[in-house]
């Protein structure tokens, strides 16, 4: 590994999976030869650096599995979180040395924002095997999602009674009993689908029923589970934890079902750019998709054989474009700042 490594719209998901799959089908051998050559190259580089939100150990799992495939690839995860700290310190790493990490995962606002200052990779990832669904840009490939989901205490709410719809999330009767996220970034997707004036009316009345909010979506999770509210609006990937411990929790896909496509990228003077390509082209195959949803739980809503798809199957996706990330950023902080005012979050 190389030396001084700073460690610190409506979309059917029948029709895009039958799509993907008769791609998938009709490529693999042009694919195969492409990662044997990546992987030739990628040998003789000195490893890569992939900047990431998941826990370390999450991230040792992804990686032992690629590594499976390709034990000659190096790969240093550091993990990176919260807000603009991802693009922060990518620009900052590239101004003081001239590179950063060589492959970067986050969210959509965050990899346009580097890209628009040129210091993303253009790569040609139908070359490299990747469906052109994925790819929205030659900057970006968009190989997993976080999801947003209705949770439920299954102790405290009977099956009968869990909300199906959005109109029965807002019913007066879950009021006091409902917990959210402290950012309203769920119903600011919805608005790329409804319009921001149903969003924000229907925002008003999941308010009126004086949610408990908290910080992070973890811990909603867990007190959802141990039945301080009954039920919440919270991520897929999150709730997953409490879940597999055996906790009286469940999560089911609303319709529309809100959510964030995480997207990775290459940095335009990665120092391992073969081996860089390699480990993209795995994460976006459905080996590198089923390894990376197995230890994080956010999978790929477009590959078939993900349970993030088994998920969606059939649900209408609510989700802004990237190419319009400054509208939707106007629209969360509006909706941020509405949701805030319900009181302080645990």
């Amino acid at each position: 590994m190389r030396d001084a490594i700073w460690l610190t719209g409506r979309r059917s998901l029948l029709a895009v999976a039958a799509v993907l799959a008769l791609a998938l089908a009709s490529s693999p051998a042009v694919k195969a030869d492409t990662m044997q050559e990546l992987a030739a190259k990628a040998a003789e580089e000195d490893g890569i650096v992939w900047y990431e939100s998941s826990q370390d150990s999450q991230a040792a799992e992804v990686i032992e599995a690629f590594n499976r495939s390709y034990p000659d690839i190096e790969v240093a995860h550091v993990r990176v979180v919260g807000g603009n700290q991802l693009p922060g310190r990518v620009v900052q790493e590239t101004q003081a040395r001239g590179y950063t990490a060589d492959v970067i995962t986050g969210g959509a606002t965050h990899v346009w924002q580097l890209s628009e200052r040129g210091l993303l990779m253009n790569v040609d990832w139908q070359d490299l095997g990747i469906p052109e669904a994925m790819t929205p840009t030659d900057f970006a490939v968009g190989a997993a999602a976080s999801v947003y989901v209705l949770l439920y205490n299954t102790d405290a709410v009977s099956e009968s009674e869990v909300p199906t719809t959005w109109d029965e999330i807002v019913d007066p009767k879950w009021s006091g009993r409902v917990g959210s996220w402290v950012r309203a970034t769920a119903f600011a997707q919805i608005a790329k689908l409804w319009g921001e004036e149903k969003a924000r009316e229907m925002l008003q009345q999941f308010i009126a029923l004086e949610p408990l909010l908290f910080k992070s979506t973890y811990p909603l999770a867990q007190q959802t589970a141990a039945g301080e509210v009954d039920i919440a609006i919270g991520f897929y990937h999150t709730a997953q934890p409490p879940i597999q411990a055996g906790a009286p929790l469940k999560a089911v896909a609303l319709d529309p079902t809100p959510m964030h496509t995480i997207y990775t990228s290459i940095t335009r003077d990665a120092p391992s750019p073969n081996a860089a390509k390699l480990f993209l082209a795995w994460l976006a195959s459905p080996a590198g998709a089923k390894a990376y949803e197995e230890a994080t739980n956010r999978g790929s809503h477009l590959l078939p054989g993900t349970r993030t798809a088994a998920l969606l199957e059939g649900k209408t996706i609510a989700e802004w474009p990237p190419t319009e990330t400054e509208a939707f950023a106007g629209i969360q902080t509006d909706f941020n700042e509405m949701l805030a005012a319900v009181g302080a979050a645990r």
